[in-house]
């Protein structure tokens, strides 16, 4: 009798105990099937519109020469005045203008410096602030002509142009607008690598001073130098001239800007080639200065795959040129014998390239002398950065001007383009390219650009310059903070 309350209750236990685990499974089951009801925070938040800054470009000064004067050969000092236009909207807003000091030019008090222009908050619309400079060089070691735009100061700066073998001078300029000193570290690649140069690193650039670098100096002997500028607390505005000499004569000169910085993807618009011809892009080997080429440039740590486009301005079929970039090295790619003309350039790579390209007017006398001083000049065009919806571009003097605005886009794209006041509608082709006329002096006002790319070229007889036309960079942008 016992035994079987005993054996009743372990099944009644039993019993109980699968029932509970029954409901337990089903209400598990029900736990996954039913919706939860969902309670979400966010952390509190603000978001802050910065009082709006003083906005500030900065103009590079006179062109420079090394060895001018025998008892100090590597002093570079200025050989003769930039002449410096600047614009905004509004037209009427006050735009200042202030020297840098340039301390190691001993000619500065008659050249003149790098100019500082600038303008008060509420003065100008942001990011619609433009200045611009040229000037005409002729001199037994400098000749021709060089035109830049005017820039903004930067933490991280690419320079895609020079060159330091025989009878090729590159100048780095580096000035410091801010009101503190800029610590600065400039890193030279060239066709066989990265270049070691200790003495490159941790250079002081004072507050409101500019410095002057013979590329020489820190990587002597480049074909092709690419020179990639850092630096900490003040921002700089770093840009390289670049003249050439061949045998006696002067052989044109450049101060090409900042090139936009690493992409997959980079377009060089308005590259003009003044006299027909070329090298053959199979002979990679190719020396001299007097033949189309673009340099390239992949920082990273593998094979690069890149693809160069070459299309006429004018809406002609183009070209393509498939090239392999090793890691490190600069590579100079020749673009084959091109018509004379404006191109726009497209690479398309597989990891991230900075870039620009060369041209020149021809080949100047090996007699030397004035005359051959007066016949052939060089520029750079940089790979540009997409602008924004509105802009503005002023015009310095110089031969025949020409604003470029190049597309990448699948439609056609509707732009207006204002000349002192006078509206141009201008229409850019999907993935093509539009250029306008322009005069010496002109400000010109850019709206619904968008997307596009945009540069400004001088063309004439013995005279070859271009500068890109870059975005703003970021800033008065609102931020959100987190109170902690």
């Amino acid at each position: 009798m016992l035994a079987r309350r005993t054996i009743a209750r372990i099944g009644g236990r039993a019993a109980a105990f699968l029932v509970a685990a029954a409901l337990a499974a089903a209400a598990l089951t029900a736990a996954a099937i039913v919706p939860w009801p969902e309670h979400r925070t966010s952390a509190p938040s603000l978001v802050v519109q910065p009082a709006e800054s003083r906005q500030q470009r900065v103009c590079p000064g006179p062109l420079m020469t090394l060895a001018d004067d025998a008892a100090a050969a590597t002093t570079a000092s200025s050989v003769g005045s930039a002449a410096v236009v600047t614009g905004a909207e509004p037209a009427t807003a006050a735009i200042e203008q202030a020297p840098v000091t340039a301390s190691e030019n001993p000619r500065a008090d008659r050249d003149g410096t790098p100019t500082v222009i600038a303008a008060e908050p509420g003065e100008v619309a942001v990011g619609m602030l433009a200045g611009a400079q040229s000037q005409t060089a002729a001199t037994e070691t400098v000749a021709g002509f060089a035109a830049a735009a005017c820039a903004e100061a930067f933490a991280d700066t690419w320079l895609v142009a020079g060159a330091t073998n025989l009878g090729r001078t590159s100048l780095v300029l580096l000035s410091n607008p801010t009101d503190v000193a800029a610590t600065v570290d400039v890193r030279v690649s060239g066709e066989s690598g990265p270049v070691e140069a200790a003495s490159a690193l941790g250079i002081i650039v004072p507050a409101g001073n500019q410095r002057v670098l013979s590329l020489a100096g820190l990587a002597p002997n480049l074909e092709s130098p690419v020179v990639h500028v850092e630096s900490s607390g003040g921002a700089i505005v770093a840009s390289l001239e670049h003249s050439v000499v061949q045998g006696l004569a002067p052989a044109g000169v450049e101060l090409s800007g900042a090139t936009a910085m690493p992409s997959t993807r980079q377009v060089i618009p308005g590259f003009v080639v003044a006299k027909a011809g070329g090298v053959d892009p199979a002979d990679d080997h190719a020396l001299g200065d007097d033949f189309p080429a673009v340099r390239l440039f992949a920082p990273g740590d593998d094979p690069v795959e890149a693809s160069i486009g070459i299309v006429s301005d004018t809406g002609a079929s183009g070209s393509t040129i498939d090239v392999t970039l090793q890691p490190g090295r600069v590579s100079d790619v020749p673009l084959g014998v091109l018509a004379a003309g404006s191109y726009t350039l497209r690479i398309e790579a597989d990891a991230p390239v900075v870039a620009a390209a060369r041209a020149t007017t021809g080949v100047p006398a090996e007699s030397g002398g004035a005359d051959a001083a007066a016949s052939v000049d060089l520029a750079w065009t940089v790979a540009t950065t997409p602008l924004l919806d509105d802009g503005v571009v002023v015009v310095p003097q110089g031969p025949s001007p020409v604003l470029h605005l190049a597309s990448t886009g699948t439609d056609a794209t509707e732009t207006t383009v204002t000349i002192d006041g006078t509206e141009r509608a201008v229409t850019v082709p999907a993935g093509g390219a539009a250029s306008v006329a322009l005069a010496p002096g002109a400000v010109v006002r850019l709206a619904g650009t968008e997307g596009l790319h945009a540069s400004v070229s001088f063309s004439g007889a013995a005279a070859l310059a271009s500068f890109g036309v870059q975005p703003p960079g970021a800033q008065d942008a609102p931020i959100r903070v987190y109170p902690r």
